[in-house]
């Protein structure tokens, strides 16, 4: 059996990060309202026990979400203590053996500016967003940080609510309001995943935050066990990525913009390349024509659902990139 890479992890103190734990093989890990209100509790016995500002939490059916910051590096070892922990009750309370999670974690690194807001609607969101949605009004659902966001008595003393209402100014009432108008909002115009357009799928944040953290993992890049960790490796910018595509394709890049129709994969693949060396999708979408970043992650989701030959030329493409 070939052992499974370890996903990259950049830990340092006060690092913010947005985690999901899944069900193994997308399978629950609540069963009923006990089941719900023992990963809450689980989830508190967490931050209390390794001193986490949580922001914003969700418990789905078969996932979680966690937005939080940790005042010391302890995000994986918190989140063993917080998974082990529940999925030996789990197991106990429904006489089962065998894993609760889906292997490990998924987190994704934030910038400490301009995310709060936005990464906490999301999660606040997601019961609404299943099909048929879970509840109608967010602050319905109980296994959520938002109806303490909702309504000031319904606060639990172990959210950090202050960092994200601070985003809506400093009047706590206004601030409350406003993040209510915001919400709703959201629920109008149903936003896209923050972390859709991460950098290498691992970091929500600028450009300068991404080349500070390349620094952190650079004695990481020969790790055989972190693949992801070459990504942080210099990388060749969008201009080219895109002559590279050109001339493997032997036709002019000027021809990839708005409105035009190309009957190649030509423009797919400079944009799967360019994700794959963490450009992110907004910038792609602006240098090949594309819509916005949706397009772009169809895009990506074509080629990689394509045959050998797609790869040949994918790998024709990052040969002159790299040389």
């Amino acid at each position: 059996m070939v052992a499974m890479a370890r996903p990259l992890r950049i830990n340092f103190a006060g690092a913010m990060y947005h985690v999901m734990s899944r069900g193994n093989a997308r399978q629950s890990i609540v069963r009923d309202d006990a089941d719900r209100d023992e990963r809450v509790d689980w989830i508190r016995k967490t931050v209390e026990r390794y001193g986490w500002r949580l922001f914003a939490f969700v418990v789905m059916s078969n996932h979680d979400h966690l937005f939080l910051q940790t005042p010391e590096p302890s995000l994986s070892a918190g989140m063993q203590y917080l998974n082990t922990g529940y999925a030996g009750y789990f197991n106990r309370r429904h006489r089962r053996v065998g894993h609760v999670f889906q292997g490990r974690f998924k987190g994704h690194l934030v910038e400490q500016q301009g995310h709060h807001f936005e990464l906490s609607r999301y999660l606040h969101l997601n019961p609404l967003r299943t099909h048929p949605p879970l509840v109608v009004r967010p602050e319905a659902w109980r296994w959520s940080s938002y109806a303490g966001y909702h309504r000031a008595r319904l606060a639990l003393a172990w959210i950090d609510y202050a960092s994200v209402l601070g985003e809506f100014g400093s009047d706590a009432v206004k601030a409350r309001m406003a993040y209510r108008r915001f919400v709703q909002a959201g629920i109008d115009s149903p936003p896209a995943a923050p972390w859709s357009d991460a950098v290498h799928g691992l970091i929500i944040g600028s450009e300068a935050f991404v080349e500070r953290m390349r620094s952190l993992v650079a004695d990481a890049s020969s790790d055989p066990e972190l693949p992801q960790a070459r990504l942080f490796q210099g990388r060749p910018s969008l201009e080219q990525i895109v002559a590279a595509t050109a001339e493997v394709f032997e036709a002019p890049a000027d021809r990839w913009s708005r409105g035009h129709r190309i009957d190649d994969a030509s423009r797919c693949i400079a944009a799967f390349v360019g994700r794959s060396f963490g450009h992110r999708a907004t910038d792609i979408a602006a240098a090949l024509g594309y819509a916005g970043p949706s397009s772009v992650a169809q895009a990506v989701k074509r080629v990689e659902a394509a045959d050998s030959r797609l790869r040949d030329l994918i790998g024709a493409v990052e040969h002159r990139v790299r040389h």
